[in-house]
């Protein structure tokens, strides 16, 4: 009797066959996980910048941050007093990077300014020029050790290096140059060796 009763139920077979199924398309599945190819990390493009020993005055370029696909330079101006308009040019490796944005940085905001200062960035086929200012009534203001003036972006155009500096040379359109309020140019130095190296992997 007991056999017979234990032999009666042939749907006690199914679940365990069901469960036996189950767990093989899982190990399946996990061994086709394993297979497929593992993502490649991407490398941060760098910025090496040449000055190596700043005096008061030197304006140069500075790494701010990085990515696979971008690249933050930032301008510094190293103790320097009676700031209010600086003015550059700016040339970069067109065929590894292209010109994305800029932020303007702490140093012309000093003091909560009534008025925004002013930022006109205009691309050339050589690279940026750039002007800024303070306006009135908002006065002078001062670089205490390396101060961040402007930052700009980059974004990643082809693998390869190429110098990012200011353009002091007769395709310069814009002069290197800091001035105070009354129009007076401050002991300033862009260069040579202000720049830097960057490298797109």
């Amino acid at each position: 009797m007991i056999r017979e009763r234990v032999g009666s139920r042939p749907g006690r077979a199914l679940p365990r066959a069901l469960a036996w199924a189950t767990a093989l398309l899982l190990l399946a599945g996990c061994h086709g996980n394993e297979s497929s190819p593992t993502p490649i990390p991407c490398t941060d493009l760098d910025f090496q910048g040449a000055i190596t020993a700043m005096a008061n005055g030197d304006v140069f370029l500075a790494k701010d941050a990085a990515t696979c696909s971008r690249l933050d330079v930032a301008v510094m101006v190293n103790n320097l007093t009676g700031i209010w308009t600086v003015g550059f040019d700016l040339v970069y490796p067109a065929s590894e990077i292209r010109y994305d944005s800029y932020t303007l940085g702490p140093l012309l905001q000093k003091g909560a300014p009534a008025n925004p200062p002013v930022v006109f960035v205009n691309q050339t086929t050589s690279g940026l020029q750039v002007t800024m200012s303070r306006l009135q009534p908002d006065p002078n203001v001062d670089a205490v050790g390396a101060e961040e003036l402007i930052r700009f972006r980059f974004l990643r155009v082809a693998a390869g290096t190429g110098l990012v500096d200011f353009d002091s040379s007769s395709n310069s359109t814009v002069s290197e140059t800091i001035l105070d309020e009354s129009g007076n140019s401050r002991s300033a130095s862009f260069g040579p060796q202000h720049g830097g190296l960057v490298t797109v992997p």
